[in-house]
């Protein structure tokens, strides 16, 4: 068997890397065929036809046919593009770009404006412009918004008429600018009294005089917050009242 010599070896290696870097740099680029390729495909058809057997005009009219309909496509695609771009002026969306280290960031926010730079369109974000290739999401206004708006959590509390004590109810006042700064709590319709109430982190707090005069039977607790879009809970806290151990508390009270 013949002796290999290390530095034929070496050599080897670093001819085939060489090759291998040579190959890429060569076949690097989009393989995508576009107007421009296209045109250039046609004008180096040209100059290259056999001058005793030119192509004919038939073949010719329907290269440039099909040149016209590439071009008026591609345009047509660019418009419509730009179209639904103007269209997401105030919609709620979501963007995904790269950093330079490829780390994907996911940047939520307001269409501001749309500006056109050299032909494309970009959406200003919290101040950003953002190609519209970089948009993954477009969410209905309320739909983005509910996330935001005051909430209830759904809960049932039995309040005892021989034992009375203070009743507590997670609430949520909302965020990002939809916060309700009060609420009108109602218990079977009537509304409680704010001297009747506190609240303090989430927590709202009801004093058992807010129920004088119950009678065992379920209740609903109504809440009616004063947020930008007014909303309304009335179907999430049940307050189900009791008379000791006598009192089923199990009858809804309209």
């Amino acid at each position: 068997m013949a002796e290999t010599n290390s530095t034929d070896l070496v050599t080897g290696i670093e001819d085939l890397a060489g090759f291998k870097t040579e190959r890429e740099i060569k076949t690097r680029g989009s393989s995508d065929l576009g107007k421009e390729e296209f045109l250039q495909l046609l004008v180096t058809q040209l100059q290259n036809q056999d001058p005793l057997n030119p192509q004919s005009d038939q073949e010719f009219v329907a290269q440039l046919a099909q040149f016209s309909a590439l071009e008026q496509m591609t345009n047509m695609s660019a418009t419509l593009t730009n179209t639904s771009a103007y269209g997401l002026v105030g919609k709620e969306v979501i963007v995904s770009t790269k950093d330079s280290t490829g780390k994907v960031n996911e940047v939520r926010g307001t269409v501001d404006f749309v500006q056109m730079q050299n032909g494309d369109a970009k959406l200003s974000i919290n101040g950003e412009l953002y190609s519209m290739d970089d948009l993954v999401q477009v969410m209905d206004s309320f739909y983005a918004i509910k996330e935001y708006l005051p909430s209830v959590e759904e809960q049932e509390i039995t309040y005892d008429l021989k034992n009375p004590s203070i009743t507590n109810v997670k609430i949520n006042l909302g965020s990002n600018g939809y916060e309700a700064s009060s609420v009108v709590v109602a218990l079977n319709g009537a509304a409680i009294d704010k001297e009747h109430m506190t609240f303090e982190d989430g927590v709202l707090s009801i004093s058992p005089k807010a129920f004088e005069g119950l009678t065992p039977g379920r209740y609903k607790l109504e809440f009616h917050f004063n947020d930008p879009y007014a909303t309304s809970v009335t179907d999430k806290v049940t307050i189900k009242v009791v008379n000791g151990n006598t009192g089923d508390g199990d009858k809804e009270k309209a």
